[in-house]
């Protein structure tokens, strides 16, 4: 079988340049395999449509196999994040990582890699933060970086080196940062435009494979997420003991008249908007840091070669890979732990888009030429 190269992702929606990516990923004959986030991305904001839709698009993109970042790695923080989507590469055989990069510099990204897995980046990083009076863990990072001449292009560059730090303990041996396109809307700018502007001109920004596939999906409104976020903070951490970053976003709650107003000042000079969101999402979920790795994936879609994929990976035995609820049952308590916890956050999504509680155990994955995923089971 040939190799197989991974994308870790969230497609949040996929665009032209993710396509782009996928493309330069599987030009060398290599199979496509995606750990895609579930239904929280990142930023610890609601993914725009759900998990199958979006895996769907990356199979109609040049995906071969979409499997689930779960939740809470899917949102959290870029280490965290990073190896709860290499851990499950590597689990299913992947021989590489490409993932799009400002600066497309292997050399650089290594070198950077190579320091910030260092004592003396962790000490320099202490030292500079008992020095300083202002600033995020993000400028902290570069200006420790920097002085060891070391300047990244900006956030993916930033996520590559998790990449390579992660993926290098996961047992992947090849890393390929394809510089990004320019001239394309990114992500963040069409759900920006989706905000504004309305759902027609922003599918127009996305894919061309994908667009009818979103113009007939179910969105997930941001503003009910902040009114939940809003409301969690006011009602609930008002009374209750936590840490330094709950018991600001209380006080914020309680100083503003609505959730646009609460959203605003979240944002502190150390910490960012996304990293205030994740707290107080966690908060609602009732989930600690993700610590761990993953023990379980769930299978949202794939073509014929992502179904050998599948089935290499499965004759290992290294990670469950899930299609329904039924095979859940012999996962050990960790795994069906963190399952629960994944459950959640589907829970949620559903409440956020009006949908039916147990929605998406009633889901499964989109199988291309396939018209069942009965053999996947």
């Amino acid at each position: 079988m040939c190799a197989t190269t991974a994308v870790i992702c969230e497609f949040n929606p996929i665009h032209p340049g993710h396509r782009h990516l996928l493309h330069i990923a599987k030009a060398g004959g290599d199979a496509v395999l995606c750990l895609m986030s579930g239904h929280f991305t990142e930023r610890a904001e609601p993914a725009l449509y759900d998990k199958y839709i979006r895996a769907k698009a990356a199979i109609l993109c040049g995906a071969d196999l979409a499997v689930e970042l779960p939740y809470p790695w899917s949102a959290s923080g870029a280490e965290d994040f990073a190896r709860g989507g290499c851990a499950i590469a590597g689990a299913l055989g992947a021989d590489s990582l490409t993932f799009g990069s400002e600066s497309g510099d292997l050399s650089l990204l290594t070198r950077a890699a190579d320091f910030r897995g260092s004592a003396d980046f962790a000490d320099r990083m202490r030292r500079m933060e008992t020095g300083r009076r202002s600033g995020g863990s993000a400028s902290l990072y570069e200006a420790v970086l920097a002085q060891e001449g070391i300047v990244l292009g900006g956030g993916n560059d930033r996520l590559g080196v998790e990449y390579i730090r992660a993926g290098r303990e996961a047992g992947i041996g090849e890393f390929r940062p394809v510089r990004r396109m320019t001239g394309v809307p990114s992500s963040s700018e069409i759900r920006r435009v989706f905000r504004e502007r309305g759902a027609d001109e922003a599918t127009e920004l996305a894919a061309e494979e994908a667009r009818t596939l979103f113009r007939e999906a179910v969105s997930c409104p941001a503003e009910r997420y902040d009114e939940l976020l809003f409301a969690h903070a006011r009602l609930y951490l008002a009374g209750e003991p936590g840490s330094d970053l709950l018991r600001y976003a209380a006080k914020a709650a309680r100083i503003s008249a609505d959730a646009a107003g609460f959203i605003a000042r979240l944002p502190t000079k150390k910490y960012t908007a996304a990293r205030m969101r994740r707290e107080l999402l966690f908060s609602l979920l009732g989930t600690g840091a993700a610590g761990e790795t993953p023990a379980f994936t769930v299978l949202l879609a794939a073509n014929e070669r992502g179904r050998e994929i599948l089935a290499k990976a499965r004759r290992t035995e290294r990670i469950p890979v899930l299609v329904k609820p039924a095979d859940t049952a012999p996962l050990d308590e960790r795994a069906k732990r963190q399952y629960a916890l994944n459950n959640r956050a589907d829970e949620l999504w559903a409440y956020l888009t009006g949908q039916e509680a147990g929605a998406f155990m009633k889901a499964g994955p989109f199988v291309a030429d396939q018209t069942e995923a009965g053999p996947l089971r």
